[in-house]
């Protein structure tokens, strides 16, 4: 029986420490106008990360960064308000970096030091654009091979991050369906066979990068058959 209760104390213990950072979201900050602000944040917008710096706080009564985010123009109503990312529990530390972005895409932050269950009234603003997404596969042509099948070719993507390529199609101008996917950034054909006469088919290729980041969409190419 001891043993029993001793071992549900140390999970316990191990779920409430792997938790932590769940935890520490939940924590709601008073606002102490007297603790000391950040000051100028540098920052190094990526595709899909952001990256920050800042000098070392001095402060001895700082202990740590509470990091808020919104994206004013996103449809999601609560995309548009600050939300807690992250919190730096040490307030030796000058650096952070959010992973969780879109590419070309506004972000607004803002960094607020904590103490005692309470944070800074004014926090550190910043705004950042992250970069655009890979370029669209520069060439795409679909050529009739057999009565019931369509051959694509297109040029392989400049990047050699760029790891697959994702096939779309519509038949006669409905909407764009996911019909297939080919690995490797040097594989450059596919072949529809699931086409019958009498339609009209349009195509585009999506490249994909290592990290699933999807690249603009090819130009569309068109047949009938």
């Amino acid at each position: 029986m001891k043993r029993s209760i001793l071992l549900l104390w140390v999970l316990a213990l191990l779920t409430f420490n792997g938790c932590g950072s769940a935890i520490k979201g939940l924590m709601v900050y008073g606002k102490d106008p007297s603790l000391t602000t950040l000051g100028s944040v540098r920052t190094l917008p990526m595709m899909t990360s952001v990256g920050f710096e800042w000098d070392t706080i001095k402060d001895e009564k700082i202990h740590g960064i509470n990091v808020y985010r919104k994206s004013p123009d996103a449809r999601e109503p609560e995309e548009r308000e600050f939300r807690r990312i992250g919190a730096i529990g040490n307030r030796y530390a000058t650096h952070f970096v959010d992973t969780h972005v879109k590419p070309d895409t506004r972000y607004i932050y803002k960094f607020a030091t904590f103490s005692m269950g309470k944070e800074s009234a004014q926090g550190t603003r910043v705004e950042v654009q992250t970069k655009p997404t890979f370029a669209p596969v520069s060439f795409l042509q679909a050529y009739k091979v057999g009565p019931a099948a369509i051959k694509l070719l297109w040029r392989p993507h400049a990047s050699d991050r760029i790891n697959g390529y994702i096939i779309e199609r519509s038949v006669n101008g409905g909407e764009w369906r996911f019909m297939a996917q080919v690995e490797g950034l040097l594989m450059a054909e596919y072949i529809d066979t699931l086409v019958r006469s009498g339609n009209t088919y349009a195509y585009r290729i999506v490249a994909k990068s290592y990290e699933g980041v999807k690249a603009r969409p090819s130009q569309v190419t068109r047949i009938s058959l």
